[in-house]
């Protein structure tokens, strides 16, 4: 193979920071988050100052039952304000008006007695509101940006949810592809058995040792090693391609693992303690704290709307009048003649069935996230039982397989000599080796199974990603 094409060789940990670096998933949750996130810009929004203005004009000309009533007024008005919502449920205000009123009479003494005629008016009006019951502390700001910011936490510790998806899947399809490489490198090794067992009997049957049929029989266990050599590098290839894209690489990049090393002799024997590292490990618990968290807060906020409205409402203004639109621009700033009003404002919905509904509606999502995490805790106990029942009796297997061998490859050697001496038959000598051949498949692939028990009891546990030194900044953690 050319330098160029030749097979890189590839670590778990390395295959899951190349899926992790530009994996779409984790791109669209990062979208997903800064679309959560603008909810909080939009209630920071509630305490943004509002400002008003206007300006206009008028020509009233009505019927009038008198002479002395003007038959035609003539104004022009401006008006401007600012109100300023406080985060503690209070508005404060500001508001400014004037004006300018020419009226027309159609009987010239009563024009006599309007004395200012033009007339420019001036005020200006402090406001204070204060909720004493309904809106006080204004929930629906404090409570409804905490739930909001607690959301886009929720969505952002998403990522790491998404991060150990994709390790799990990874980890899965790497250690089939090791698998793969395993059963390819065994079906190599038996063909090339098989074609010594074929020489030596091709070089018997020239001195007449032996009948054709005993070469025939050692042509037929070579087409049959080769059959699985061809299946195993198919499956190889199969596997290889779903691995790379996986990795978002070309399915035909040549890539090789980094086999296994050696087969863990001792499984973790407290299950409970496996639990709770999970129960601290895992992100799926750290989001149900945030979401129940937020629940709690549209809880609260849900409560105050079924609160009576009762206001505290303070005003106080200065007013002007003059024939010039100086002075009375000019007198709104004093104090000479003022308005002042204190008063109580009450409101409430009778029945209240809408906030009594989004009071339960609240109830009913913070005890939906207690049962989800009863739920998530159950699979995560699953989720170790299965691994760790796997691991343990997995390694007195493998130990078992390991044995195994060791007898096939001595009872073949035997099988070997006898053969030489003629005291065998090839059909023996075939199904040994075949012997052989499945029991050391067998012990490469529990191997195999076992290292892949481990890396999945770490995925169970949630320390998977740190145990291969991948970071918080892959792993999908919240900076």
């Amino acid at each position: 193979m050319p330098a160029a094409q030749a097979a890189e060789t590839l670590g778990l940990g390395e295959a899951i920071r190349q899926a992790l670096a530009s994996h779409p998933e984790l791109t669209l949750n990062r979208i997903d988050s800064d679309i959560a996130a603008t909810e909080t810009l939009r209630i920071e929004g509630q305490l943004d100052p509002v400002v008003t203005a206007s300006i206009g004009a008028t020509d009233d000309k009505s019927p009038v039952a008198s002479s002395f009533q003007p038959s035609r007024t003539v104004s022009g008005q401006l008006n401007a304000g600012i109100s300023k919502p406080l985060a503690n449920g209070d508005t404060v205000g500001a508001s400014l008006a004037y004006n300018r009123a020419r009226q027309s009479f159609s009987n010239p003494v009563a024009a006599q007695f309007a004395l200012v005629n033009p007339a420019y008016r001036g005020q200006i009006d402090l406001n204070y509101r204060h909720p004493l019951l309904r809106g006080n502390d204004r929930p629906d700001y404090g409570d409804a940006l905490q739930a909001a910011e607690d959301d886009v936490k929720a969505s952002r510790l998403q990522r790491r949810t998404i991060a150990r998806t994709l390790a799990l899947q990874i980890t899965n399809a790497y250690y089939q592809f090791a698998s793969d490489h395993i059963q390819l490198r065994l079906a190599e090794q038996a063909v090339a058995r098989a074609e010594r067992l074929l020489n030596y009997q091709a070089f018997r049957e020239r001195f007449g040792l032996i009948e054709t049929s005993d070469r025939l029989q050692a042509r037929a266990l070579l087409e049959a090693r080769r059959l699985d050599q061809a299946q195993a590098e198919a499956q190889l290839e199969t596997d290889r391609t779903a691995l790379n894209r996986l990795l978002l690489a070309a399915p035909d990049r040549p890539i090789e693992p980094a086999m296994p090393g050696n087969v863990t002799e001792q499984a973790p024997t407290d299950f409970e303690q496996l639990v709770d590292t999970a129960s601290r490990k895992r992100p799926e618990f750290t989001i149900l704290d945030t979401r129940q968290a937020a629940a709690e807060a549209r809880l609260q906020q849900a409560m105050d709307t079924e609160r009576s409205q009762l206001d505290l409402v303070a005003q106080l203004g200065s007013r002007s009048l003059d024939s010039r639109p100086g002075s009375a621009a000019g007198q709104a700033f004093g104090a000479a003649n003022h308005y002042a009003q204190l008063s109580l404002e009450f409101s409430d919905a009778l029945g209240n069935n809408s906030a009594r509904a989004g009071i339960r509606k609240a109830e009913l999502s913070r005890s939906r996230i207690v049962e989800e995490r009863r739920q998530t805790m159950e699979v995560v106990r699953d989720d170790i039982a299965r691994t760790w029942t796997s691991l343990k009796s997995g390694i007195p297997a493998y130990r078992q397989a390991r044995l195994r061998v060791e007898a096939e490859k001595r009872k073949l050697d035997a099988e070997l000599k006898r053969y030489r001496e003629g005291r065998s038959d090839t059909a023996t000598v075939v199904q040994f080796e075949g012997d052989l051949s499945n029991a050391e498949r067998q012990a490469e692939l529990l191997g195999v199974s076992l290292n892949l028990a481990e890396k999945q009891l770490a995925w169970a546990q949630g320390t998977l990603l740190d145990g291969l030194g991948i970071g918080p900044e892959l792993a999908g953690a919240v900076q």
